[in-house]
């Protein structure tokens, strides 16, 4: 929930922050309201949780509905062993010292120490009348936090450092020095944002009549101030049953907010919650395993923003590419820093040079311990960049417990060069980097964050234990050993060009795509994905996008367009050796 101070964003910053984002309609038109924008009047008329204050400020109370298990839960779930693990990483530096980028001068700073309001006027907005406001607590020892409250704390900030990995901003349970946290000029390169987690139930009764799990301004984390004037943003961790995760969701919602963000819902509700492996950021993902930033890449979705540009248009700056994606400018594997690399967007792809190989080369990448956005695409590519071989397990949740977003490699290597790449992969039906119609996965869009890899066989490795989940590769060498019994002896074929025929009239706009089988190479086909190009009326390719990796099953997809014109599509398969080659590509055919 937020509230949209009226003249800060202007007309061009609350289009941004709106974006695509069809609001459920009002039951009527409200009043004009003098001296509101045409754009604000237009919200306010559609959004029926919208009021104005009586200072000519827009603004929303909106609640959550989290899991109905987390209404018993009274603290943090004991953390998995790869949370514990992850967390004890950072176990000699103070909790109230931890930053994900010290020195970054953009800053996102956890409160759960409570404060005082004397340097903002959100106070003022909602008859909030006390300039003091408690923070957080389990046992209600204010200041006084145990361990168990630390362990939450630690758990909060790493999952939301993990949400904004990507960019290059601190996350920060430190509070920066005066003036870290707002932009006094135009000039000024150093602000951020507070958001405050507070159990002060007369905070909360004011604020929002008690039900609501977080409040935030819409787009102010690059306004200029000269104090902290529409902060902080508010979560209310009683309404979401105490839970690490779900402070956590809640706080990357709200700094979301204050980076111009609206919500991820669908036709039926202003928040999606997605489904127990997935769930959009900006929705209300408590009940889903992972969590990302989104485009409006899931059925039904109203809101078709662009989650990662509106937050770079709002202050955000990428942070520094850790490799290239070429032979010539991929990274020597000792440049990885000790806290591992960063996927930071659907195009990245980090490449790690490799000589002097002998024998068995195992690699491992693996994505952040606690709360990870990136599901992992490991590939080994030859000395012209062509890959050898892949692995990219389907993700899965079992009993709460996630598996297969990190990617293993278990190739026999012989000199070099190689090239160890890492990039970020949907999973399942509908992983389709926002093209298909198909339920059930997630894309690669928002697949980012950080990982760890981990080498031996090359120069400059170290050993690492090969998972189970390892998939068989191609051997380079032209002398594979003897392969176990049951597995393919090569790549699938080449399939033959694919159809495609305008989709279904109404609704979205579509290609539909069928294609058949090529041959398996001896063993079972277990992916596919397409290719889809945009072309002009001669031919040419103005764009193109590939899909996730599609069920080994499938024969056909309708594969959603963002634009009409005409497409083209190729595709390529995958047995347990790696991916087979593209197949020549189709006749065009024109979205519809």
């Amino acid at each position: 929930m937020h509230a949209l101070r009226r003249g800060t964003l202007g007309l061009a910053g609350l289009a941004l922050a709106v974006g695509m984002l069809a609001l459920p309609a009002a039951a009527a038109p409200e009043p004009d309201v003098p001296g509101l924008t045409a754009a604000e009047q237009r919200l306010l008329d559609s959004d029926p949780s919208l009021d104005v204050a009586a200072d000519g400020t827009l603004y929303a109370v909106d609640e959550w509905q989290p899991p109905a298990d987390v209404a018993d839960a009274t603290s943090s779930d004991t953390p998995p062993p790869a949370v514990a693990q992850t967390l004890a990483a950072t176990a000699d530096v103070p909790t109230f010292s931890l930053h994900s980028r010290p020195g970054a001068a953009r800053s996102i700073y956890l409160d759960f120490d409570g404060g005082s309001l004397l340097a903002t006027n959100s106070w003022l907005l909602n008859g909030l009348n006390s300039l003091l406001f408690g923070g957080w607590s389990l046992d209600g020892l204010a200041l006084l936090f145990s361990d168990a409250e630390q362990t939450v704390i630690r758990e909060v900030w790493a999952r939301v450092a993990e949400d904004f990995a990507p960019w290059d901003v601190d996350v920060t349970t430190q509070e920066p020095l005066y003036g870290g946290l707002f932009r006094a000029s135009s000039n000024d390169p150093s602000y951020g944002a507070r958001v405050a987690f507070t159990n002060d139930g007369s905070v909360q009764t004011q604020l929002c009549g008690g039900g609501c799990g977080g409040i935030a301004w819409i787009g102010t984390y690059d306004e200029i101030a000269s104090s902290e004037l529409h902060s902080p943003a508010w979560v209310f961790p009683a309404s979401l049953g105490q839970k690490a995760k779900n402070m956590a969701d809640a706080a990357a919602h709200e700094a979301g907010h204050t980076l111009g963000l609206s919500h991820d819902g669908t036709g039926s509700s202003g928040y999606y919650a997605g489904t127990a492996l997935w769930g959009p950021i900006m929705g209300s993902p408590y009940g889903a395993a992972i969590t990302q930033w989104s485009r409006g890449d899931y059925s039904g979705a109203n809101n078709h923003e662009d989650d990662l540009t509106v937050i770079g248009a709002h202050g955000l700056p990428l942070r520094t590419d850790d490799a290239g994606s070429t032979p010539a400018t991929a990274a020597d594997l000792s440049t990885l820093p000790d806290d591992g690399g960063i996927i930071s967007t659907p195009a990245d792809s980090d490449w790690y040079a490799l000589t002097d190989c002998l024998g068995m080369l195992t690699a491992t990448a693996s994505p952040a311990g606690v709360g990870p956005n990136l599901d992992v695409i490991l590939e080994l590519r030859d000395a012209s960049g062509n890959v050898l071989a892949s692995s990219a397990p389907q993700t899965t949740r079992s009993s709460g417990t996630i598996s297969g977003m990190g990617a293993s490699l278990n190739v026999p290597v012989a000199g070099g060069p190689y090239y160890l790449a890492v990039s970020g992969g949907g999973s399942g039906p509908g992983g389709a980097s926002g093209w298909t119609t198909v339920g059930g996965g997630y894309d690669d869009y928002g697949s980012l964050g950080r990982y760890q890899l981990l080498m031996s066989g090359c120069a400059g490795g170290t050993g690492v234990p090969v998972p189970p989940d390892t998939e068989i590769p191609f051997d380079p060498s032209g002398t594979p050993d003897p392969l176990p019994p049951g597995l393919p002896t090569s790549r699938p074929g080449t399939p033959h060009a694919p159809s495609v025929k305008k989709g279904a009239r109404g609704g979205r706009i579509t290609v539909d795509v069928h294609w058949t089988p090529p041959a398996d190479g001896g063993g079972t086909i277990t992916g596919y994905v397409l290719q889809v190009f945009r072309l002009d009326r001669s031919g040419r390719v103005l764009s193109r996008s590939k899909t996730g990796v599609l069920s080994g099953q499938a024969s056909a997809a309708a594969v959603r367009l963002p634009r009409k014109g005409r497409w083209a599509v190729r595709i390529r398969a995958r047995n347990d050796l790696g991916w087979g080659s593209y197949s020549p590509r189709s006749a065009a055919a024109k979205g519809r």
